[in-house]
């Protein structure tokens, strides 16, 4: 092994904190106590976004009235044992969508437009949801859609900003799946991956009451300065793209709910190092901002608290957001926080740690996240060439050339990103 590699024993203790991060929200746990209400018809089971699968494997055997469904996932997300007879495990593209998506979402909608006042629809509903039910609304093609996917992606808008938009130009999102639905009850069930737990961000809230407005959609348009095609712009002025508030009578039987979230991840870790003597210090679980400028103010935490010459882990949940600016760069919003995190500790002795998505893809690669380590810079081939990986969206080669990435492959479940820097 390589003198300046990340120790064996290091790199298993701190994926040893990820694993128990994740272990209360993963579906399994989360809807341990979940008990489907009774209905006097039928219940259809949709679940969509990239712990679909889980969620839908954790209750199916609860539902004695199930009439059927489908479940919507990200391409090599299914759980490779659930292969139920009356439920379709649809695989689709994200984070771009594709026509797999476009048509599962066709088919849910047809699907739960035939329920009737008996009926429920439970929505089991996770991150992810956004790209893998690309619906558009009149007028504005998938490739159009796929268009402005990607220049939200890259323009460094937070999720609730990407899904306002997102939510103006759907015809599944937004509330609509729960009109669709009417008058039969729905019964959404999710987990969070926004800051703040926000039930109309999760998936771009497809069966809860939209408070954001056309206008707004408009204005971040504007502010990140968007090339939208025409029929794009035409559907944001169009008031008949507005989507369902709170008042519609046709969402006035969807009910919402979450089962696992950020706050549960953070407290998890938190409690993980406190049993192996560290002090946790909790930073929140709804971080937002841009990843560098986090990456740098996280190492200023962790040099100051070296200086107390106690152990002391520093932890944080949360989102951070990465403006690309080279389409072709291979990176991801945690990679590039711990890049950013690395050259401003410059090496600073007895700090370790790591950044993670905890669904188990940082972006669009193979990775969940990496780790750091005092001798990182020099596997990486020094400061100056991590600044340059780091301003050329090149995180993901940085920690590839360190031996540093974190790979975990699909974890089941999704409650955003998890940031762990111990010191001491």
């Amino acid at each position: 092994m390589h003198q300046n590699r990340i120790p064996a024993p290091d790199k298993l203790f701190l994926t040893s904190i990820y694993a128990a991060a994740l272990k209360p929200t993963l579906p399994a746990q989360a809807l341990k106590e979940f008990e489907p209400p009774s209905v006097a018809g039928t219940i259809y089971l949709f679940a969509a976004g990239k712990a679909a699968t889980q969620m839908a494997a954790a209750i199916y055997p609860k539902l004695s009235s199930l009439r059927g469904g489908i479940v919507v996932t990200r391409s090599g997300y299914a759980q490779p044992d659930f292969h139920p007879d009356n439920l379709d495990i649809i695989e689709a593209s994200h984070p771009v969508p594709d026509t797999v998506g476009l048509a599962a979402a066709e088919r849910a909608m047809r699907e739960i437009g035939e329920l009737g006042e008996d009926d429920l629809l439970l929505a089991l509903i996770s991150g992810g949801a956004s790209s893998l039910l690309p619906l558009p609304v009149g007028g504005v093609s998938l490739t159009e859609k796929q268009a402005v996917t990607r220049q939200l992606l890259h323009c460094g808008a937070p999720i609730s900003e990407m899904n306002i938009v997102r939510k103006h130009l759907s015809a599944i999102k937004g509330g609509r799946l729960a009109a669709a639905a009417y008058p039969a009850r729905t019964q959404m069930i999710g987990i969070s991956d926004v800051p703040g737990d926000d039930l109309g961000t999760i998936g771009s809230g497809p069966t809860v009451a939209d408070r954001s407005t056309l206008s707004e959609a408009q204005e971040i348009v504007a502010r990140y300065e968007l090339q939208l095609p025409v029929s794009v712009v035409f559907a944001l002025a169009n008031r008949a793209n507005e989507t369902p508030k709170p008042e519609d009578v046709k969402l006035s039987r969807s009910e919402a709910s979450l089962c696992a979230t950020p706050e549960q991840l953070v407290m998890a870790a938190a409690q993980y190092l406190q049993s192996k003597g560290y002090e946790p210090q909790v930073l929140g679980d709804d971080l937002e901002g841009d990843a560098i400028l986090m990456g740098q103010d996280h190492a200023a935490l962790a040099i100051q608290a070296k200086s107390k010459g106690r152990k002391i882990a520093i932890i944080s949940g949360g989102e951070a957001t990465v403006r690309v600016t080279n389409p072709k760069g291979r990176g991801g919003r945690n990679t590039a926080f711990l890049l950013s995190c690395a050259i401003a500790l410059n090496g600073e002795s007895g700090i370790t740690g790591f950044a993670a998505d905890t669904d188990g893809i940082d972006g669009s690669e193979d990775h969940a996240g990496a780790f750091l380590w005092p001798e990182l810079l020099p596997m990486i081939g020094g400061s100056a060439a991590a600044t340059d990986f780091l301003a050329s969206d090149c995180s993901y080669t940085a920690f590839q050339r360190a031996d540093a990435l974190m790979i975990t492959g699909p974890s089941g479940t999704n409650v955003n990103d998890l940031r762990v820097l111990l010191v001491g």
